[in-house]
């Protein structure tokens, strides 16, 4: 035992499987009360607390009789370095000018310290937008590998304010710098450093909010990033007007009003640079994904597998005043996931008649840029080309009746998802929000970016996501059994031999890979 509280952690884990050991309800409840509980922190990767709870996965998945995925090991190891936002210290020059702090924003998404400043030119794209199903596209004739695109605030239709991760706000408009391998996009918006005396939209508080969680990645990894999002600087539109309107050949109101035209403004490279310069420490530390297996022998299809995956990591704990709750339990968010796909091993383990193969992993670092995935499919414990399709679940416990199913060029997928949620009496609808491309920020990414069929399941985003509300006493364990026994059917379904589903991507999903 490496200390006293892992000792005793371990003894409750085991009191509350002795207790449990009734119905696939109760054993849900069980897992997320321990997964959830105060005693784990949040579950951060890397953390000892979140040690803890890939050992009482592993421990739950050996005692179905599981066999561990990586050559006896339930633990896929891997090193991941990282460092502080509050820690560090930026000198950010564009066009020769430094920028003041109170100039810009900075999220350094995958950008680490070096010895020297990173350079890059810049390319200006108007409002940054691609969107082929509306016949958009700001990114035409232009090379933007190893560049800095500039992009504006708006977009050509009435934009939803606090749609975050939609393609006409900074989120989506880095997604799109990324997979262009573009190095950074720079984001104009008059709501920094102009929102007084008024509400600041999602985005901004987004941008301010994730500017100081911490930056982690894959210590050694042949790809650019494990998720495809660019790193973000937002300037305000006085840093703008100071030191890139001449070169632009306008300020940022005479390009708004130059963008709201009816003509799309085409891209153009500008002579101008920014230089970055990071200086922080860099933490260096393992964490693990947690992988077990069910082989079928069987002669035709034994060799395919159906990857079920969920991430069992959340955001860790917070310092507070006035002993206000720190702590982000992540119940929801994703203790209900990882507790249904434990559940869905534990109903397949032992069954004789699967024809092809499954794959369980739980895995870390998801709220860190998907890293436990990305590191899955980089180093795949069987070949990417026999995966047949992946079902991720990730936030499936508050359940309104309803369940959301993310699972773009799948149409399949979600045709028989529909006819076997009417046994289990839910609902069931496309992706709610297509516009926000969420099939870029999910563990299911990693598989999709390969053409692997995924569908993803999830109940609705509620005021509790990433806060320390979000904990057991709200979860809806009625639907979430319900929700559980629709992803066994559908595991059992493609398991037992059913056809195996198609993958085709729409115009906007592009990839590095």
């Amino acid at each position: 035992m490496r200390n006293k509280k892992v000792f005793f952690v371990i003894i409750f884990l085991a009191a509350l499987g002795v207790q449990a050991q009734t119905d696939s309800g109760k054993r849900l409840k069980t897992d997320m009360q321990f997964l959830a509980d105060d005693l784990l922190k949040g579950r951060r990767t890397p953390s000892e607390e979140l040690n803890i709870a890939a050992l009482y996965l592993s421990n739950q998945l050996e005692s179905y009789g599981l066999q561990p995925a990586n050559e006896g090991s339930y633990f896929q190891t891997f090193s991941i370095k990282s460092f502080a936002p509050k820690e560090s210290k930026y000198r950010i020059t564009l066009n020769g000018s430094d920028l003041a702090p109170d100039e810009y924003v900075f999220i350094p998404i995958d950008m680490f310290p070096r010895q020297d400043p990173v350079e890059y030119n810049l390319a200006f794209l108007g409002q940054g937008i691609f969107a082929p199903d509306k016949n958009v596209d700001d990114y035409q004739n232009i090379d933007l590998q190893g560049k800095a695109g500039l992009a504006f605030f708006g977009a050509p239709w009435e934009m939803d304010l606090h749609a975050l991760h939609s393609c006409d706000r900074a989120l989506g408009k880095a997604v799109q710098v990324s997979v262009r391998k573009g190095a950074l996009l720079i984001y104009i918006t008059e709501e920094l450093g102009e929102s007084a005396g008024r509400e600041l939209s999602a985005e901004t508080l987004w941008l301010k909010e994730f500017s100081q969680v911490p930056v982690t990645s894959l210590s050694d990894s042949r790809w650019r990033k494990t998720i495809q999002i660019a790193p973000i600087l937002v300037i305000t539109p006085k840093a703008f007007d100071r030191i890139l309107a001449g070169v632009s050949g306008n300020d940022y109101v005479q390009w708004q009003k130059k963008l709201a035209g009816k003509q799309r403004v085409k891209s153009f490279y500008l002579k101008a640079g920014i230089k970055i310069k990071i200086e922080a420490n860099i933490a260096k530390g393992k964490t693990q994904n947690v992988v077990a297996a069910i082989e079928s022998k069987d002669p035709e299809f034994g060799h395919e597998w159906v990857v079920l995956t969920a991430h069992y990591d959340h955001v860790g704990s917070q310092k507070t005043l006035d002993g206000k709750d720190g702590i982000f339990n992540g119940a929801d968010d994703n203790a209900s996931g990882t507790a249904a796909i434990l559940e869905v091993a534990r109903k397949l383990a032992g069954d004789q008649t699967l024809r092809r193969s499954i794959m369980i992993v739980f895995c870390c670092g998801e709220e860190n840029g998907l890293v436990g995935s990305a590191y899955f499919t980089e180093h795949p414990l069987v070949p990417l080309n026999q995966v047949v399709l992946n079902i991720n679940a990730d936030m499936v416990g508050r359940s309104t009746g309803r369940l959301n199913c993310i699972n773009t060029g799948c149409d399949e997928l979600y045709q028989r998802t529909m006819e076997m949620a009417a046994e289990h009496g839910i609902k069931v609808i496309p992706d709610p929000y297509p516009t926000y491309r969420f099939p870029y920020f999910v563990d299911s990414y990693s598989f999709s970016r390969f053409d692997i069929p995924f569908i993803q399941y999830m109940t609705d985003i509620s005021a509790d996501y990433h806060q320390p509300t979000d904990e057991v006493k709200l979860i809806n364990f009625d639907g979430l059994e319900r929700i559980t026994e629709l992803i066994y059917d559908m595991t059992k379904y493609y398991a037992n031999g059913g056809k195996r589903p198609t993958f085709k991507r729409p115009d906007w999903f592009l990839t590095t890979d």
